[in-house]
């Protein structure tokens, strides 16, 4: 935490407000959730005053006494040890309070030895979990016996592919990384809880666009991979699976300017066209195809959610990760990189920020913008047709038609301006 506009203060006086207004963060949630009760423990007032203890404490036996911060540590936590037994006994076993007592000292005194930022980090993690508590214990009352189980297979399969994997490169010329491998499958695999939780808790539609707007802004492959694997588990959902697949690839569209605007304006603002149209489409598709599959029904069923996690799903995905990545390189090994449109079109195929990043600081060095945006949108048709393929491959049958029209619209789009513009 930069606490340079606190420079006209000594080092104590900064280091006692930032103390004082942990307290308060912590205090006022703490006086929120206790303020219905006639008698509570420690509200807006202790707080504060016990970060500052720990402040003080810390600063004093830094500079001058070093045996005063374990001395009194021991005795607060004795004073919160008794403060608990005495509230047990009166039927009151949450620990929750006294914890987050012994946090508020702990962070006054991480204060005084110089982390600031950190302690106020702490106490903003620490204040938003204390504050859901309401929505928390909602939460466990809804989910099932298999949806905890899958949680927590989720989690397993997290630690254990972080710390499984060994930190270090394999293939050709250290292609790939096995802990960046894991990595992609722990996305593809929250990717997929996510949708599953958002399908439950906020319906079909709603959960299934959410998803796919929130998993576009990472990979809309593998929403793609994802919601076509989920189209076959779950049928009657195909449609607003294919919708969702569409919504994330069109962020596609605006995701290229921007990154393009960071390197080369001049390469962004000859992309606004072609992408721009190929957005207005593909949003003007979705809402079209979504209004009429809307008019075509005549009932609300319950829906069935289907499996909560697909390890063996996310599994595959890493294995078409590493099939193309090593398609990608020997294609470079036997065609090169000398800027040709077969290099755009292999390298869009997973990846469009490293095309369209070097790319647009190609441009910058060598002024071929309308080349540029030329290759640029080459890769995008290529990452298109990929993920029409993955959607069509993957897909229930009931989506291939809307997955051909609405990729296609877009492909027909982009193959247009190319043709305008190269003939």
């Amino acid at each position: 935490m930069d606490t340079a506009w606190l420079n006209f203060l000594p080092p104590f006086l900064q280091g006692l407000l930032v103390s004082a207004g942990i307290g308060l963060i912590l205090g006022l949630e703490r006086e929120h959730q206790q303020q219905a009760k006639t008698l509570h423990f420690a509200g807006l007032r202790t707080h504060p005053l016990i970060t500052i203890l720990g402040f003080v404490v810390g600063f004093i036996s830094d500079h001058y006494f070093p045996w005063l911060l374990p001395a009194i540590s021991l005795g607060f936590a004795f004073m919160v040890a008794v403060a608990y037994y005495v509230q047990a006994n009166a039927g009151s076993l949450g620990l929750t309070s006294e914890l987050a007592i012994l946090l508020a000292f702990a962070l006054g005194v991480l204060v005084s030895v110089g982390h600031p930022g950190e302690a106020l980090a702490v106490a903003v993690v620490a204040t938003v979990l204390l504050s859901l508590k309401d929505e928390f214990q909602w939460f466990i009352k809804q989910i099932t016996e298999s949806e905890l189980t899958a949680f927590i297979r989720f989690f397993v399969l997290a630690i254990l592919l972080l710390l499984l994997l060994p930190d270090r490169h394999f293939g050709p010329e250290d292609l790939m990384h096995y802990r960046e491998l894991g990595w992609i499958i722990i996305l593809i695999s929250t990717i997929s809880f996510a949708g599953y939780l958002m399908l439950k808790f906020t319906g079909s539609e709603r959960g299934i666009f959410l998803t796919a707007l929130l998993g576009g802004l990472f990979s809309s492959t593998m929403i793609a991979w994802v919601f076509g694997s989920r189209s076959r588990e779950l049928p009657v959902l195909s449609r607003s699976l294919g919708s969702g697949i569409l919504l994330s690839s069109s962020i596609l569209y605006i995701r290229l300017p921007l990154l393009t605007s960071l390197f080369s304006k001049a390469v962004a603002v000859e992309l606004l066209l072609p992408c721009g149209l190929m957005l207005v489409a593909s949003l003007l598709f979705i809402w079209f195809y979504t209004r009429r599959e809307e008019s075509r029904r005549t009932e609300t069923t319950a829906l069935p959610l289907g499996h909560p996690l697909d390890i063996k799903n996310a599994l595959w995905f890493g294995v078409l990760y590493i099939g193309v990545s090593y398609f990608m390189y020997y294609s470079r090994e036997w065609f090169g990189e000398s800027g040709s449109y077969f290099s755009g079109i292999i390298s869009g195929l997973a990846d469009m920020d490293a095309i369209t990043i070097s790319t647009a600081k190609w441009a910058q060095q060598t002024d071929a913008v309308a080349y540029s945006a030329n290759m640029i949108i080459v890769a995008a048709l290529s990452n298109t047709v990929f993920k029409a393929l993955v959607s069509i491959i993957r897909g229930h049958s009931g989506m291939r038609r809307q997955m051909i029209q609405g990729f296609g619209l877009a492909i027909i789009i982009g193959l247009l301006w190319l043709a305008v513009r190269l003939f």
